[in-house]
């Protein structure tokens, strides 16, 4: 009783994490504040009670409207809740011996979902958190290292360097967001798990995407939100 409590606590916080990181996702790309104004609906401005913001139960109860003026709320709110609380059950239970990692993989994690989101809502990856990532990836392979640390700064240099060309000197449709992306994954991966991270982010957008534009959904030249497939892939890669 007292461990199935234990566990309801930890999603359920994973839950609240993954609420705070849609706030994020979505208001740093845009340059407002994380704190001001309190969280509202989009359309008609209406400031979220308490009991309208509780993750998951709340979307339920609203039938994923808003409560004043029946606005939609995007699908994406509690599948982010969701997915943080079991991610964070997960990641409590396995690393429960190895907290340091643990905590390690929830930030890398909480990252990922912070730029899945902003990819997807703007296309935006925005520096700061750009910048944020790089060294919490840093300090991290600072403590935890199976390898040298020079193998992954190497690592991360090459793939940054490398797409740093294929953006400049290509017509290859790759942002510059990812090519800061794909490097800090180098650095977190070193570079034979970050090609397997990178075939698996390819194949999986390709699987996604190919049907659609032959169904003339999106079109052809219709630029894709890439960091969802280069997370997906990193995930894949680490756990291998």
């Amino acid at each position: 009783m007292l461990i199935g409590s234990l566990f309801l606590l930890v999603w359920f916080t994973g839950c609240c994490l993954g609420s705070f990181l849609m706030v994020i996702g979505t208001r740093v790309p845009i340059h407002q504040s994380i704190v001001f104004p309190r969280s509202h609906c989009t359309n008609c401005h209406h400031t979220l009670s308490i009991f309208e913001l509780i993750p998951i139960l709340s979307y339920l109860i609203q039938k994923g409207r808003c409560h004043d003026c029946q606005q939609k709320i995007s699908i994406l709110y509690p599948l982010v809740e969701l997915f943080m609380g079991f991610a964070f059950l997960f990641i409590f239970s396995t690393y429960l011996s190895f907290p340091i990692e643990g905590l390690f993989i929830t930030g890398i994690v909480a990252f990922g979902l912070i730029f899945i989101i902003s990819d997807s809502y703007y296309q935006l990856l925005p520096n700061e958190l750009m910048s944020l990532f790089f060294l919490w990836v840093f300090l991290g392979r600072l403590v935890i290292y199976p390898y040298l640390i020079s193998f992954y700064i190497f690592s991360g240099l090459g793939f940054f360097s490398f797409f740093y060309l294929v953006y400049h000197f290509s017509s290859t449709p790759i942002g510059g967001g990812d090519v800061k992306l794909l490097g800090i994954i180098a650095l977190l991966l070193g570079y034979h798990s970050s090609i397997v991270a990178l075939l698996f982010a390819s194949m999986s957008a390709i699987l996604v995407y190919l049907p659609i534009m032959f169904n003339k959904t999106i079109s052809y030249n219709y630029p894709i939100p890439f960091a969802p497939f280069i997370f997906l892939g990193t995930f894949i890669a680490y756990c291998l």
